[in-house]
C-alpha cells in the first residue's frame, strides 16, 4: 500500500491538543495499515502532522519521499514560515532525516493553478511508484467536514483520487460532537467453530473498520483493549449502552462477543452492525440460529490476513451501512422488536448512589484507555501519573491501569518504563491480575537484560527474572506459557554466555532448558514447546541411554502430530510448518532416520507462507543450532530455502 497525503494548513481550530489529538489519529491509522511507501508535501498543520506519523511509524524497508510543488526554501516561506516557529522546526528536523526523498514538482508560487498541477503531479508520482512496486494506492486526508465557501486543495485532490478509481480515508480535523463508537469482536488467532479452522480476526479490525471508523470520525474504543478489573467491565457496560454504533464481528463467535450484543440489543433500540466476513480458503455454517434471523453483512478476506484490495472493496460497502446506522435508521436489535422499550432513551446514566471515587474512577480509566490507544509513551506515561495522583482510586483498580498501561509500553519497546510501573503495581497472589502481572513483569525484566551492555546488570535483572518465575511455579501457573518463557530466558543465558564460561555450565544451563520446556509440554502439550524440548535434549550433553531415546523419541512424535494437526486445521499455519522442518532436521542429525534434503524441503514450504518476522524467527532458532554445534552447511541450506521461499509468491 501507498499512502498518499493532504490536508488543511494550520488555522485557529488546529491548536496544539488538537494537532496532538490528529497525530495520534494517522499514527494509529498507519500502525494497523503499514503502508509501504508515504507521499506527500510538508505544509505547516496537516501535511507536517502526516510527515512526522509516517518517520515514527515507517518500517526498515519503507520508502518516505516528499514532493515539494516548489523549491525547498521557497516552500518552505510560502508554506511553513507563516504558521510561526514550531512548524519552522519540525519542516527543518524532517527535511533532515536520513533515508528520505525530496522532489520538486517544479511550480511557481504565484501560479493560480500550482496546487492543482501539484495534485496531479502528486498522484502521477504514486502511480508510477505503484506500478513499480506493484502496490495500491489509498489517498489520507485532512479537511473539516463543514463545506467550505470555496474549494480547497485537498477537496480538488480528493476529487481528483475519486475520479481515478482510489480509496480516500477523509479525516476532520476537529470533529464537532464527535460520535462514539464500540467495536465487539474476537482478537488474536481463534479457531472458528463454524469452519473448525483457526482465523486471524485483528486483520479485519487494522484493516477494515479502523479506518473505517476514522472516516467517519468516530470517537471509538475496543473491548480487547482494556484490561479486566471492575472498574474496566464498568467503562465497557458503558460503552455497550451508550455508544452511537457498535459493530459485531462474528469471525470465531466466542462467549465474550456474545454476552456483549445481548447487552446491546438490550440498551440499543438500532445502531448495532453486525459483519460475518467470508473467507476465500473456507465455507462456514451460518451464524448461530439467534443471530442468524438479525441482519449481517459480509466481506471477503483470506484466512491470515486482509489483502489492499479485500479493504478497499469492504470499506466501500460497509460505509453505506455504517451511514445508515448513524443516521438512525430501522430497528435492528430483537429485543426493542418484540418489547416495548421506548421509555428507555440514551445516554444512560450512572445511578446517582455511585461514590463520586467510583465515578472519579471511570475518568482515569478513559484517560488510560486514550493514552494505550494512541502508542504515544509519553501520553501513556502522563496517564501512569494521573493513576498515581488520583484521591479515592481503589487500589484494585490503579494497579489494573498500571498494568495496561506496562502492556502498552511494552508494545512500543519502552521496556524499562513498563518495568518500573509493573514494580508499582504488583498484587497479592490471591488477585486476579497476579497471573497476568507476573508474565508480564518477567518478560519486562527479560526485555530489559537483553538490551543492557552492563554484564553485573544483566546478570541482576536475568536473576530478577528467573526468581519471578519460581514465583510463578510456586503459585501454581505450572502451564505451557511459564514454562515456555523460562526455558527461552535460559536459551538467551546460553546465547550470552557461550564460550564465555566453562563448557560443563552450558551444558548445566542446556539440560535445566530441557527440564523446563518438558515440565510446560507435559502439562499443556503444544508442538511450539515439544520442538523446544527436542532441541534441549539434543543439546543437553545427556549420555544417549535408552532414557534418552525415550524421551527424544516421545517429544519428537508428539510435536510432529500436534503440528500436522494444527496444519490440517490451517494449512498455512507457518510456525505449524516450520516445527515439522525442524524435527525433520533433529531427527536427520540426531538419529540418521530423516534426510537432511527433506528437513530442507520442508523448510521452503513453510517460508512460502511465512510473513518477515516470522522467517526472522525461524532464522533466529536455526541461527541458535549453529551456534550449538549443527554443521554450517545444512543451516545456510534451511535459512536460504526460507529466505528464497518467502521472496516467491504466497501458496
Amino acid at each position: 500500500m501507498i499512502i498518499v497525503y493532504r490536508g488543511c494548513e494550520v488555522d485557529a481550530e488546529l491548536d496544539e491538543q488538537a494537532a496532538d489529538h490528529l497525530l495520534d489519529r494517522i499514527r494509529g491509522l498507519f500502525q494497523s495499515l503499514k503502508p509501504k511507501a508515504f507521499l506527500g508535501s510538508l505544509s505547516a498543520g496537516a501535511d507536517i502532522l502526516f510527515a512526522r506519523a509516517a518517520l515514527e511509524e515507517r518500517g526498515t524497508d519503507d520508502v518516505v519521499e516528499w514532493l515539494l510543488p516548489f523549491e525547498t526554501q521557497t516552500f518552505k516561506g510560502a508554506r511553513v514560515e507563516p504558521a510561526g516557529e514550531p512548524w519552522v522546526d519540525h519542516y527543518d528536523r524532517i527535511l533532515s532525516t536520513p533515508g528520505v526523498d525530496v522532489g520538486h514538482a517544479d511550480l511557481e508560487p504565484a501560479d493560480a493553478d500550482a496546487d492543482k498541477q501539484y495534485n496531479i503531479a502528486l498522484l502521477d508520482r504514486a502511480e508510477a511508484l505503484a506500478r513499480q512496486a506493484d502496490e495500491r494506492i489509498w489517498i489520507l486526508t485532512v479537511r473539516p467536514k463543514a463545506i467550505p465557501t470555496s474549494p480547497t486543495a485537498t477537496d480538488d485532490l480528493m476529487q481528483r483520487a475519486t475520479e481515478r478509481g482510489l480509496l480516500a480515508i477523509d479525516l476532520d480535523p476537529v470533529p464537532s460532537a464527535a460520535k462514539r463508537a464500540f467495536v465487539v469482536m474476537p482478537y488474536g488467532k481463534k479457531k472458528d467453530p463454524r469452519a473448525n479452522k483457526f482465523v486471524e480476526c485483528d486483520p479485519s479490525f487494522h484493516r477494515v473498520y479502523r479506518p473505517l471508523l476514522e472516516d467517519f470520525d468516530l470517537d471509538w474504543t475496543r473491548a480487547d483493549l482494556q484490561t479486566d478489573s471492575g472498574i474496566i467491565h464498568a467503562a465497557m457496560l458503558s460503552d455497550l449502552a451508550n455508544s452511537d454504533l457498535v459493530i459485531g464481528d462474528l469471525s470465531a463467535i466466542n462467549f465474550n462477543v456474545a454476552y456483549e450484543l445481548g447487552i446491546r440489543h438490550v440498551f440499543a433500540a438500532r445502531s448495532t452492525v453486525l459483519i460475518d466476513p467470508e473467507y476465500a480458503a473456507f465455507k462456514r455454517a451460518a451464524p448461530p440460529f439467534d443471530i442468524n434471523l438479525i441482519r449481517t453483512h459480509k466481506f471477503s478476506r483470506g484466512t491470515e490476513s486482509v489483502t489492499d484490495s479485500d479493504a478497499e472493496n469492504a470499506i466501500r460497502d460497509l460505509r453505506r451501512v455504517i451511514q445508515t446506522a448513524l443516521d438512525a435508521g430501522e430497528n435492528d436489535s430483537p429485543c426493542h422488536e418484540w418489547f416495548d422499550l421506548g421509555m428507555f432513551e440514551r445516554p444512560f446514566q450512572a445511578r446517582s448512589a455511585l461514590p463520586q471515587a467510583r465515578l472519579d474512577q471511570k475518568s482515569i480509566r478513559e484517560r488510560v484507555a486514550t493514552a494505550t490507544q494512541s502508542a504515544d509513551e509519553a501520553k501513556m506515561l502522563r496517564a501512569a501519573d494521573d493513576v498515581a495522583a488520583a484521591e479515592g482510586m481503589t487500589e484494585s483498580a490503579r494497579r489494573a491501569c498500571r498494568i495496561e498501561l506496562a502492556a502498552g509500553l511494552m508494545n512500543e519497546a519502552a521496556y524499562l518504563d513498563a518495568m518500573n510501573l509493573l514494580e508499582l503495581a504488583k498484587p497479592e497472589s490471591q488477585d486476579p491480575l497476579h497471573r497476568t502481572w507476573l508474565h508480564k513483569t518477567l518478560m519486562a525484566y527479560r526485555r530489559v537484560a537483553e538490551g543492557t551492555e552492563d554484564a553485573a546488570e544483566k546478570q541482576s535483572l536475568n536473576e530478577a527474572a528467573k526468581q519471578f518465575l519460581r514465583d510463578a511455579e510456586a503459585a501454581g501457573y505450572r502451564d505451557s506459557e511459564t514454562y515456555g518463557i523460562w526455558g527461552g530466558l535460559l536459551k538467551r543465558q546460553i546465547e550470552e554466555q557461550r564460550g564465555t564460561v566453562d563448557e560443563m555450565v552450558t551444558q548445566s544451563l542446556f539440560a535445566e532448558m530441557a527440564q523446563r520446556y518438558q515440565m510446560g509440554f507435559e502439562l499443556d502439550p503444544e508442538y511450539y514447546t515439544g520442538v523446544n524440548v527436542v532441541m534441549a535434549l539434543r543439546w543437553s550433553g545427556r549420555p544417549r541411554d535408552d532414557v534418552f531415546a525415550r524421551e527424544f523419541n516421545e517429544a519428537l512424535t508428539v510435536s510432529r502430530f500436534l503440528a500436522r494437526l494444527a496444519l490440517a486445521e490451517d494449512d498455512r499455519n507457518f510456525y505449524a510448518a516450520a516445527t515439522l522442518a525442524e524435527l525433520t532436521l533433529h531427527e536427520a542429525l540426531e538419529l540418521g532416520t530423516a534426510s537432511e534434503s527433506d528437513a530442507i524441503r520442508l523448510y521452503a514450504d513453510a517460508g512460502r507462507n511465512g510473513r518477515p518476522d516470522e522467517i526472522g524467527s525461524a532464522v533466529y532458532q536455526l541461527e541458535f543450532l549453529r551456534a550449538c554445534g549443527d554443521r554450517d552447511e545444512v543451516i545456510d541450506r534451511a535459512v536460504a530455502a526460507l529466505k528464497q521461499a518467502a521472496g516467491g509468491p504466497p501458496r
